[in-house]
């Protein structure tokens, strides 16, 4: 099912963890109207990157969610934020082209300087940017780009 212009459904479904495991990350028919949100606002980012992103995270069902290790309020788990990536430029310039862009989010993670995280709310978005770094084993969270 096509969402926008450059999104469609299953890109925020599909998940290898929750295909090994048998896991249904089916989206619930109540969070439909999130899900389309989120696919605006990527339309926006996309544009603000001038290329494709590649979401290696989107929708996770609580079981999914727990499997992954996401926190019980991760917005993942309501449609309001996905994980990516681009060719075009690594996380931390990604963020920073969105930032200067005067891209609306809720947040804005450089996730590991691997992927980038954004989320985005119906009603007020924050605008926090955030770096997650790993620190004796443990992922933690730096405010702004590090």
């Amino acid at each position: 099912m096509k969402l926008t212009e450059h999104f469609k459904l299953d890109e925020f479904t599909y998940s290898l963890t929750a295909s090994r495991l048998k896991i249904d990350n089916s989206i619930p028919a109540a969070l439909m109207p999130n899900i389309q949100l989120t696919a605006i606002k990527l339309e926006l980012v996309r544009k603000a990157l001038e290329h494709p992103i590649i979401i290696t995270s989107g929708y996770r069902c609580p079981a999914l969610n727990a499997r992954v290790g996401g926190v019980a309020s991760s917005a993942h788990t309501q449609g309001l934020a996905v994980d990516f990536r681009s060719p075009f430029g690594t996380p931390k310039q990604i963020c920073q082209r969105l930032i200067d862009a005067g891209v609306v989010f809720d947040k804005l993670i450089q996730e590991h300087n691997q992927w980038v995280h954004i989320g985005f709310s119906p009603t007020h978005n924050r605008q926090i940017v955030l770096t997650a770094v790993k620190n004796g084993g443990k992922t933690v969270y730096l405010n702004g780009l590090a």
